[in-house]
């Protein structure tokens, strides 16, 4: 799916069906829920069957072992370089692990005018744990206050806090806030994970015609993770907003997440701080 085939008459109406996710899912909905990743799921890894592209994780056991960790809420936050990053960048994991852990897998935000623009789409994207978020509702939404709901119950969420597809070429974005707010309202401090994907946009075009491309090398890099749970009691100890507080955990996040991106090569060096200096820290 792609922000140039978005429903632009749903732009302004909001998230206009039921709540698709269950407080309670029973059995079968469970079931649903899995095939639906499981196909997802396969279809993505015929990207890179055969050698068809080439998909190369660095540090994949960082992730894993975090990953199985189920007793910890898990964020993880990646640059977004292309309309499907997410699945594709997923198939770092084998089939086996996907199973493994299935019922650990991402809740992910996404876009409510263009996968939620029709009540079977929303259905197949909620059942796939995509979750719809409203572009201008800000970060006190239902799909926000689901994701928190779903750290509290030390899940595991996907995040692109640029909040769309950003060609290389341009300055990186400054993070919207949903990214502070998720790490500032969870109960339980989660773990952190910057993930950065190279060339996915090779794969699949971010312009149309949308079609998939094949000889290409895709990498996806496995930063280091982090705790804020310092920051933020240094922070709940000042007289400060809440507004103030998550921006300066956004802030930390972001630039932990574009010194990934220096480090191996795919944004200019210093774009983390110059970024800061154009938007200037919260004194605390």
């Amino acid at each position: 799916m792609s922000g140039t085939m978005r429903d632009k008459t749903n732009d302004k109406q909001g998230f206009r069906f039921s709540w698709p996710f269950p407080k309670n899912p029973s059995f079968v909905y469970r079931i649903k829920s899995y095939l639906t990743m499981s196909l997802v799921t396969s279809v993505s890894k015929l990207m890179f069957l055969g050698g068809s592209n080439k998909i190369i994780c660095r540090n994949k056991d960082t992730f894993f072992k975090l990953l199985q960790n189920e007793k910890q809420p898990l964020i993880t936050v990646s640059n977004h370089r292309s309309n499907i990053d997410d699945p594709l960048m997923w198939c770092i994991l084998k089939f086996r692990e996907f199973w493994r852990m299935k019922d650990r897998h991402r809740y992910t935000l996404a876009a409510h005018n263009i996968c939620f623009t029709k009540q079977f789409h929303t259905t197949m994207f909620s059942l796939g744990r995509c979750v719809p978020c409203v572009r201008g509702e800000g970060v006190y939404q239902k799909g926000m206050d689901f994701c928190v709901d779903m750290l509290n119950d030390n899940k595991w969420v996907h995040i692109f806090p640029e909040g769309k597809v950003c060609v290389r070429t341009e300055e990186p974005l400054r993070f919207k806030w949903g990214v502070g707010r998720l790490v500032m309202d969870a109960k339980t401090d989660p773990v952190i994970l910057p993930i950065w994907c190279k060339d996915m946009e090779k794969v699949w075009p971010i312009h149309p015609p949308y079609y998939p491309k094949f000889g290409n090398t895709v990498e996806v890099i496995v930063g280091e993770p982090f705790s804020l749970s310092e920051l933020k009691k240094t922070i709940q100890s000042k007289s400060l907003t809440t507004e103030q507080m998550r921006k300066i955990v956004t802030d930390e996040v972001q630039k932990r997440m574009y010194q990934l991106g220096e480090n191996v090569g795919d944004i200019p060096k210093g774009s983390a701080q110059r970024l800061i200096q154009r938007y200037p820290p919260i004194e605390y």
